[in-house]
């Protein structure tokens, strides 16, 4: 802090008196206006803003050190001309007049070069390459941003008297400068590092920081190799859980318990500071400021002799808005072998970061970490589980490891394991006080995945007509289809699917209306607990060239398939009327259908090994019955099929489902279905409304919920109009129609006679 001092920026008025703000070195994600100060003179300001600089040290509401310089500022002005807005019978017009106004700024030069450029009466600042360009970049912002806007607003922005900069050390800093002193070593030493990052090490060694189970061959061998005075600048390379993060917080206690060692020989013990992408970029909304922080966090640390933590590789190597990253700024000083860097990436993202930054990759030392074998897995979770006073038993951990290792491919032990071990402590459902045993196991697996526990569990029996009967209770008339996908069930059971696909690729083909999405949707129930785990995306939204880029986007809040899947990697992926897409889209089907695996925009490998792909089709519609497909049409709609895919992708395809045409009888089926899930709704069930249709009004809705080209489609739509309407009108009108009876009849049924609570409806 020494050789620092304030820079206040003063602006005088019309009456005489002057305000002062004080400038400050960055700023921060929803920042607090700087301090500020009125008086007569300079004094007066100063000791304001001395008093308030006292109170923030005191309630530590913001850190003074980003208030201190050690440049000098120079004070310029600009024009600017701005059209303002006027009104032409009553419409806003932006005029012909030109308002000028002078507008000041603060400009200083940067170590590494260049120019900050500063308007602290407004705030904002910005960076620019040379300073004769600073006038025009004002000139253009202001102008544009002023531009239409009230000639009152305008108003504000007008130079009212001179602006001038002023340095100031008050006795304040002094005693500042004194407590830094004393402090040497802690925070104060590296502020845009402690801005911005935790120091692990110092959090080991108060015990704060996450503690690791076991022991781990892989870190003694590297702890154990002897190193110059430079420390090599680490990439660890493994699955996700295969204990990356844990390798540095192992790291982490083992420098902390290096400590006294360190300072008893007189030697500056090494720390480890542990960051990120994102918190290095928060808050840095202006142009130039993420540079700029890359550039404190070099100064800082260079030669130093400490380790950054970064986390995730392909978040430094992310390329920002200009095109740059933040691997850009680090890489100078670790070529000088002057930054020791820490990073962690999967394989995939290795070979990508091999690819665009060999220069980056050079510099670091590749550790890579292998997924452990399953008897070390077994002690590693036994020992976890003791941490969390789990009692389990071994038969339940090996139970466990066993559903982990079929349904979680794409995540690495012990990682997995850890995580569902944290669950099921905080699982209100488990019980502490009792030994888990295998079937214990097997059911708390369920709870946590949503997979039902009839396919997890040996102890249950079911057959594959077991599993296509409970999908034939909600899909009427496609028997033929539902024992195919009760076959994948019963293969997904038996854990004999292929571990290297997805657990099944199915194309479902047919003409809209007979079921085809309502048996993924029950297949996805089945399967993993629920119809929310069905991902459904319409292709027909992917038809155009670079469209397909869209499935990839990953990151923030987006919501394509690469982000679904790796968010939820157990779920059905629906890709509807697939013949629509862009033949981009089928080529990136290729990688999922056959390796289970897709490169999201990130870099990222997104596993789809666990997800099963179900593709639906029209294809050979306009060529067939409305209805369905007949036996007879069975044929040469494979033959259609065949000749539309690429054989490369129709041979990664598990089964084609053909649909076949709907029934009357099928039609009412379907009715009663969904009279049973109107029945179920909170309205009807709590004032006690019941539905009840004889079998001629059932006839009578399947006739008149059938569509010759959309099937059963347009039925919920007929049924909402025709019968949830009128007995949603009555249940507003008459507060005291509850407990009752809807009878729904046809014209052909006998005349019906309810009591006074009944309500007859004739469709």
């Amino acid at each position: 802090m020494s050789g620092k001092s304030f820079r206040v920026y003063f602006v005088m008025h019309e009456d005489g008196h002057r305000t002062g703000t004080l400038m400050r070195t960055w700023d921060e994600f929803f920042d607090r206006a700087p301090p500020s100060a009125y008086g007569v003179t300079p004094e007066d300001v100063f000791a304001e803003l001395e008093s308030k600089l006292e109170r923030m040290r005191i309630e530590r509401s913001d850190r003074i050190e980003r208030y201190l310089w050690d440049v000098p500022f120079q004070v310029h002005r600009v024009r600017v001309d701005v059209h303002p807005m006027s009104f032409v019978k009553k419409r806003p017009v932006i005029a012909m007049k030109e308002i000028p106004l002078l507008l000041h700024y603060a400009a200083c030069a940067l170590e590494g070069g260049g120019y900050r450029i500063m308007v602290p009466r407004f705030g904002g600042w910005f960076i620019v390459e040379d300073l004769a360009l600073a006038a025009d970049v004002l000139r253009h912002a202001v102008g544009n941003w002023l531009t239409g806007e009230n000639a009152k607003s305008i108003y504000d922005f007008r130079t009212v008297g001179d602006e001038y900069v002023a340095d100031w050390s008050p006795p304040l800093l002094r005693s500042l400068d004194e407590s830094a002193s004393r402090t040497a070593g802690q925070d104060g030493e590296y502020p845009t590092i402690s801005a911005v990052s935790e120091e692990w090490t110092e959090r080991a060694a108060k015990g704060k920081l996450a503690p690791v189970i076991g022991a781990s061959a892989r870190f003694e061998a590297h702890v154990a190799k002897p190193h110059d005075a430079y420390l090599p600048s680490l990439l660890l390379v493994g699955k996700s859980g295969a204990g990356k993060t844990t390798f540095v917080r192992r790291l982490a206690f083992w420098l902390a318990s290096q400590r006294k060692a360190k300072r008893e020989k007189g030697e500056t013990p090494v720390r480890l500071f542990a960051t990120s992408a994102d918190k290095i970029l928060a808050g840095m909304v202006y142009l130039g400021m993420w540079q700029e922080r890359c550039h404190s966090l070099v100064s800082e640390l260079s030669l130093e002799g400490h380790y950054l933590y970064v986390d995730q590789l392909h978040g430094i190597l992310r390329p920002q808005h200009d095109g740059s990253t933040i691997a850009d700024f680090l890489e100078p000083a670790m070529a000088a072998r002057e930054l020791s860097i820490i990073a962690e990436c999967t394989e995939s993202e290795l070979e990508r970061a091999q690819r665009t930054h060999p220069s980056l990759m050079g510099h670091m030392e590749l550790i890579r970490l292998e997924e452990p074998e399953t008897p070390a897995v077994i002690a590693l979770l036994d020992a976890y589980a003791h941490r969390l006073n789990l009692p389990v038993h071994p038969a339940g951990l090996r139970r466990l490891t066993r559903h982990l290792a079929a349904l979680s491919p794409g995540v690495a032990f012990p990682g997995k394991g850890f995580r569902f071990l944290d669950w099921l402590a905080k699982d209100g459902e488990t019980r502490k006080s009792r030994t888990l045993y295998a079937r214990d196991a097997s059911e708390a697996y369920s709870r946590y995945s949503g997979v039902p526990l009839m396919l997890l569990s040996d102890d249950l029996a079911a057959s594959a007509g077991d599993l296509a009967n409970v999908l034939k209770k909600r899909v009427i008339g496609q028997d033929e289809a539902c024992e195919a996908c009760g076959r994948l069930l019963a293969r997904f059971k038996a854990n004999m699917v292929d571990p290297e696909r997805p657990c099944g690729t199915l194309l479902f083909v047919g003409p809209t209306g007979v079921g085809k999405t309502e048996l993924a949707k029950q297949l996805a129930r089945a399967t993993f607990g629920s119809d929310d785990r069905m991902l459904r995306l319409d292709m027909s939204e992917y038809m155009l060239p670079g469209s397909s880029r869209r499935l990839l986007e990953s990151g923030g809040d987006v919501k394509s398939l690469a982000s679904r899947v790796e968010q939820q990697p157990l779920s059905l992926v629906l890709l509807d009327e697939i013949e629509k897409a862009h033949p981009e889209v089928f080529d990136l089907l290729l990688g999922v259908l056959g390796e289970g695996r897709l490169t999201a925009s990130s870099g990222r490998l997104v596993d789809f090994r666990s997800t099963i792909i179900v593709l639906t089709s029209n294809i050979g519609v306009s060529e067939t019955r409305s209805m369905g497909f007949t036996p007879q049409e069975h044929g040469s709609l494979a033959a259609r099929v065949r000749d539309f895919f690429r054989p490369e992708l129709f041979n990664r395809l598990d089964a084609v489902l053909s649909f076949r045409a709907l029934s009357l009888d099928d039609m009412e089926r379907i009715v009663e279905l969904e009279l049973e899930n109107v029945r179920q709704r909170t309205g009807f069930v709590r004032r006690g409304i019941g539905i009840t249709a004889t079998a001629a009004a059932r006839r009578r809705i399947a006739e008149q919920g059938h569509h010759p080209t959309r099937g059963a489609r347009p039925l919920k739509r007929w049924i909402e109009e025709h019968l949830v309407t009128p007995i949603a009108a009555r249940m507003a009108e008459d507060v005291h129609f509850r407990a009752a009876e809807v009878l729904v009849v046809a014209a052909t049924d006998p005349p019906q006679r309810g009591g006074e609570s009944a309500m007859i409806l004739r469709v």
